[in-house]
């Protein structure tokens, strides 16, 4: 799944109530209250960013990605694109 991150203030939700839920201690993830499709993810560490799926947006082929993360958890079937840089896991571990 594609996602891109931006700074908190930048993002705004311009149609829909989204719905929320702590997957995890400190992150909590948002998703479409009426079809269930995943919208965002936030981590309490890093509350100036906001993580958003690609998919979600109205425009999404205006962001390509530029890298691939935690490409260690991809399904054994899932293709990597080699034209990009691969991490293993966060893209902080370095490719």
């Amino acid at each position: 799944m594609g996602w891109l991150t931006f700074h908190v203030g930048k993002f705004e939700l311009l149609a829909g109530e989204l719905r929320s839920f702590q997957s995890s201690a400190g992150v909590t993830r948002k998703f479409c209250g009426v079809c269930g499709s995943p919208i965002t993810y936030e981590n309490h560490r890093d509350p100036e960013t906001i993580d958003v799926t690609t998919a979600s947006l109205d425009s999404p082929d205006r962001f390509p990605p530029v890298r691939e993360v935690w490409v260690e958890h991809k399904l054994a079937w899932e293709v990597t694109n080699e034209s990009l840089d691969q991490f293993p896991t966060t893209s902080g571990e370095g490719p």
